[in-house]
């Protein structure tokens, strides 16, 4: 939130003296009496006229003079609308100018201007409004709204911290909100603000609002509306945004559901609602209440005797938990059925979870597992986000399938174009899948130029040992401890993650297992050549059973390990050690690739080595199921020397359609460096949490792992916090998930459009997590 500058100060009796120079007005009953204020400084002024005595208001300002302009501008044309008895007159100078420039006692430059005073009292001075001054409310902003669907100004498209669609700077402010349960509802309304509203804001209306409508800008009197003054925050907003503003204070009384009821059936008489509006109704009020708990707090660091800017601070916070504790789905049928409207229909074919559940026991395979304690029923994704059968949103921050978002448009549209065109298989020739090896292979070291097509990334790299096997006529494999290659049988073979694991049958002879190249734990320190000395060794063993090394296969950021970046040098060595020995390199970046390290599209750029086949999959068409191998010439002709190579679905038109869509989205859209970027914000985030059980924050990009240990000794994996972590985020909105060996690894690897908002509601989230989650200090 921008610092605003310095309220103007001038002496009651200057003002006096200037209202009359100026205006013509001669005060009565005594001088000017100050109003108090936010930004402005206000006046209140008696003062004998032609037509006898007239109450006046007199604003001192520091804004822009364009911003003036715009709000006389508005009252002037509201003036010769029906809204013209609900707000102030403007009254001309003598020189028939609405403002004029002037120097406050202090020298700085402000504008004063004169407006008619409405009598009466305010409405925060009122101890119970009534239901009829509630609608009687919605009834006026509906039609100031009305009123102003045709105004125009050139000033009227103007930023400010007060604009709804612009709340998300609250994100960069969560600090100036104290740690616990209230930055949680700050976290989860901005979270929601964050999905729901902004990716549906092309879909609102727009225009000119009066945008402040709280309870210290109405004036009452005889149980009557009188008034609706200060137009300082007037902007252009989607329209239901005056409603939502005015909710906000509205329902800070005693039952705030019926009372904002009743100012939204004013509202919906006078200006029907639409289903959207209504529907996104909830989340604009929390994120209202967001942003005026926010600004208090920052004032009050910066202006602690300002008592008018937190005047109302508990009442706000007391009903952004009371709507967060009822509930967006509850609530939203409460309003809109008050309007007379039929309630809002849950998400079509929408079941319940136990109907789910329980039919899922029945028809699926009791392997096939769920995430979380309590598994979501996910209905949609878009971008960042996925939303539940009652379209709360939950910010996945481990989908890394998703490559540039969930449900990218332009991916969408690709897919749907080809399916109603052709989709068919590789035995016709066709232009998509060459114009995608072409793109695909252009983003690669020239030696990398045959492409296969498959299905998965288990198919990709089973391919790749099948060709390394072709070329070398050997049998035997390198992996390295802690790797999942995939999930058929030759897969697991060559996956310590999964052999050595729950169901697991240990190593089979044929697989040679190199220790874990972790510079943190492992015995070889960040020392990576050590790490890779074993590979010659296996090549011994390889012949002495009259085999031979066929593939070293490596992830060049290691996924199920636990996130780890390999020592310095490890795949340099590995590589040159298993060429020596006659072996091809396989760089497995089915988890890492396509930019997702942020510092190169593939992350074995950056580790100086070029692999003679790459495995591709999981992102390489957002969800879509398709996997490649891309290798040298040499290799795919020993390959081809044989049995014929056929994959029913890989490389159709339809995949390459969508691949290629992924392809130019991470181009175009600068996803790359929004990884490098987003990535190191976050990480640099996450590394100052003081917290003794975090053994390590490591990773690139968006591809980030938290260790958890235990905080005594810092040795033992943590399991059960990493775990409970991970729950207490899912619990909060936010996805998580757990990996390696010691499962006490809190992995990180959300869509390649995860932003900056999206990251800091992750720290947030996760920073509350870890304090909920440490183990208390022992008593002594």
């Amino acid at each position: 939130m921008p610092t605003a500058p310095p309220r103007p100060q001038l002496d009651a009796s200057r003002v006096a003296a200037l209202a009359h120079q100026l205006w013509g007005l001669t005060p009565t009953r005594g001088g000017p009496h100050d109003l108090g204020s936010y930004d402005d400084s206000n006046y209140a002024i008696t003062s004998s006229t032609d037509a006898g005595e007239r109450a006046h208001v007199i604003k001192l300002s520091v804004e822009p003079r364009e911003i003036i302009d715009l709000q006389c501008a508005v009252l002037g044309h509201l003036a010769t609308r029906p809204s013209a008895g609900l707000v102030p007159q403007i009254i001309p100078s003598r020189d028939g100018q609405a403002f004029v420039a002037i120097r406050d006692d202090a020298g700085q430059a402000c504008i004063m201007r004169v407006l008619s005073f409405i009598p009466g009292k305010l409405w925060s001075e009122l101890s119970d409004p009534t239901p009829a001054l509630r609608r009687a409310l919605g009834q006026a902003l509906a039609q100031i709204n009305r009123d102003l669907e045709d105004f125009e100004h050139p000033a009227m498209y103007r930023s400010s911290p007060w604009n709804l669609t612009q709340a998300e700077w609250i994100a960069d402010e969560l600090g100036a909100i104290e740690p616990g349960p209230k930055r949680a509802l700050i976290v989860d309304a901005l979270a929601q603000f964050r999905a729901r509203v902004i990716p549906r804001l092309p879909e609102l209306g727009c225009q000119l609002i009066h945008g402040d409508a709280n309870d210290q800008n109405l004036v009452v009197a005889d149980h009557e509306l009188r008034g609706i003054f200060d137009f300082g925050d007037v902007g252009v907003a989607p329209t239901i945004c005056e409603l939502a503003i005015a909710a906000a204070y509205t329902g800070m009384v005693t039952d705030p559901i019926q009372a904002i009821a009743e100012l939204c059936v004013g509202y919906h008489e006078r200006r029907p609602l639409s289903s959207i509006e209504l529907d996104l109704l909830f989340d604009l009020v929390r994120a209202r209440l967001a942003v005026s708990v926010t600004c208090s707090a920052l004032v009050r660091a910066r202006e602690p005797d300002n008592a008018h800017s937190f005047s109302s601070e508990a009442q706000a916070w007391s009903l952004l938990g009371k709507l967060t504790e009822f509930g967006r789905r509850a609530v939203t049928k409460y309003w809109t059925s008050a309007c007379g409207l039929p309630a809002p229909v849950r998400v079509p074919g929408a079941r319940s979870r136990p109907r789910l559940l329980a039919q899922r026991r029945v028809r699926l395979g009791a392997a096939l597992s769920l995430a979380y304690d309590s598994p979501l029923y996910i209905r949609r994704g878009e971008g960042t986000w996925l939303f539940d059968e009652h379209d709360n949103a939950y910010l996945d921050c481990v989908n890394n399938i998703s490559h540039v978002g969930h449900c990218h448009p332009r991916v969408v549209a690709e897919a749907t174009r080809q399916i109603a065109t052709l989709n068919t298989n590789t035995r016709y020739l066709h232009e998509g899948i060459l114009h995608y090896a072409e793109q695909l292979t252009a983003t690669l070291p020239g030696e990398l130029s045959v492409v296969f097509l498959v299905c998965s990334g288990t198919e990709a790299n089973e391919l790749a040992l099948r060709i390394a096997r072709a070329h070398t006529g050997a049998n035997e494999v390198v992996v390295v401890d802690g790797a999942y290659h995939g999930n058929s049988s030759t897969m697991v073979d060559i996956s310590p993650y999964k052999f050595d694991g729950p169901g697991g049958r240990g190593r089979p002879d044929w697989v040679h297992v190199l220790d874990t190249p972790d510079p943190l734990h492992g015995r070889h320190g960040d020392n990576g050549p050590a790490y890779a000395r074993g590979i010659a060794a296996a090549a011994d063993r390889a012949r002495a059973r009259g085999d031979g090394l066929a593939a070293f296969i490596c992830e060049s950021v290691l996924g199920c390990a636990g996130q780890i970046v390999p020592a310095p040098g490890f795949l340099a060595a590995a590589y040159q050690q298993a060429r020596a020995a006659g072996a091809v390199c396989i760089a497995d970046e089915i988890q890492v690739g396509f930019g997702r390290v942020g510092d190169a599209m593939w992350a074995f750029q950056s580790e100086g080595v070029v692999p003679d086949i790459l495995t591709l999959g999981k992102p390489i068409a957002n969800g879509h199921p398709v996997g490649a191998v891309v290798t040298t010439p040499a290799l795919a002709a020993s390959f081809a020397g044989g049995m014929e190579y056929f994959n029913s679905f890989g490389g159709n038109p339809v995949s390459c359609a969508i691949a290629l869509a992924v392809l130019n989205v991470i181009r175009e859209e600068g996803l790359i460096d929004n990884a490098r970027v987003t990535g190191a914000w976050l990480r640099r985030a996450l590394e100052r949490i003081e917290d003794p059980g975090v053994a390590q924050v490591r990773g690139r990009g968006l591809f980030l792992g938290i260790e958890l240990v235990d905080s005594s000794t810092r040795k033992r994996p943590d399991a059960a916090r990493a775990k409970a972590l991970v729950e207490f985020a899912q619990g909060r909105g936010v996805l998580l998930s757990v990996d390696g060996p010691g499962h006490n690894v809190v992995k990180i690897k959300p869509p390649l459009c995860f932003g900056p908002t999206e990251a800091k509601i992750l720290v947030a989230t996760i920073t509350a997590g870890m304090a909920m989650t440490a183990t208390p200090p022992t008593q002594t």
